[in-house]
């Protein structure tokens, strides 16, 4: 059973079973809890103002505000004035491999936009709210309007974000899923599947491409992510080790230390001490 005390950061599910989105539109007057999802969420200002806190990083909001935040993403909005906006909440298995990879090789997706810009995505936004609630919604239609939204996020995602996996490598799919579910501990034979290999072939080929085991190559991923939560949140340790996918205190605790020669208290402490800490 999932740890009552994380409520507030992990938001339940939302996205409407079916169609695989969620589209509503609303005023925020309050601040709200830091989070983050298990769905990709796009969230377009309308009019108002505030502050987003989005994986530690402050950024303004005002009309014209994109932001995409994926499913490691975790995010934060302290409105100022009465913020209205419109928010798209999108299962990742309606996108493409190829634009999942895309999405995910991106290290920020926060725009300001013209406009026209503004404009145009509130306008897609609004067909997919129509279509979603229509008595019997047109699956294929939604979906060729959420690929139009994400493919205008990627015309304007800055050029030097680049692609952090190789369009040809074999298992370009492995990482991509690796990436997405880290923190569900998915297993080598399982990964492997996605990648068409036996695990064997798989484990060679993945330490050959990438210069790191299977294992290894996980936990630096469930290290990083703890990183990001130490500097950004107020959770606790245990929290922290379980939402990273470590099902051992003690093996996070040792693995942390390898990795950054600091516990995770220390690591902390010094974020605090040192503002603005660079996290590898």
């Amino acid at each position: 059973m999932k740890n009552q005390g994380l409520e507030k950061f992990l938001l339940q599910d939302q996205v409407k079973k079916g169609t695989g989105i969620a589209v509503n539109e609303r005023f925020v007057t309050t601040k709200s809890s830091l989070h983050w999802h298990n769905y990709l969420e796009l969230e377009l200002i309308l009019s108002g103002s505030g502050e987003q806190l989005l994986n530690g990083q402050k950024n303004k909001l005002n009309r014209g505000c994109l932001s995409v935040m994926r499913l490691t993403d975790f995010h934060q909005v302290l409105p100022t004035g009465n913020l209205h906006l419109l928010n798209l909440m999108v299962d990742d298995k309606l996108l493409s491999e190829d634009m999942l990879t895309k999405i995910t090789a991106c290290n920020n997706l926060f725009f300001n936009l013209t406009e026209t810009e503004a404009h145009t995505f509130e306008m897609l936004y609004r067909l997919c709210m129509a279509e979603n609630q229509a008595q019997n919604p047109d699956f294929h239609y939604i979906r060729h309007l959420i690929h139009c939204i994400f493919l205008r996020v990627l015309k304007m995602a800055p050029k030097s974000a680049g692609n952090t996996f190789a369009n040809e490598r074999p298992i370009q799919a492995a990482l991509l899923y690796i990436h997405m579910h880290f923190r569900e501990n998915p297993k080598l034979s399982q990964v492997a599947k996605i990648a068409h290999y036996n695990s064997s072939h798989f484990s060679a080929t993945f330490h050959k491409e990438l210069g790191t085991t299977y294992c290894d190559y996980l936990n630096m991923l469930k290290i990083s992510y703890a990183k990001e939560l130490l500097i950004s949140t107020n959770l606790k340790i245990l929290d922290i080790c379980n939402e990273c996918g470590f099902t051992s205190h003690s093996n996070f605790l040792r693995l942390f230390k390898e990795n950054t020669g600091l516990s995770p208290l220390q690591f902390r402490k010094r974020a605090v001490d040192k503002p603005n800490p660079q996290v590898v």
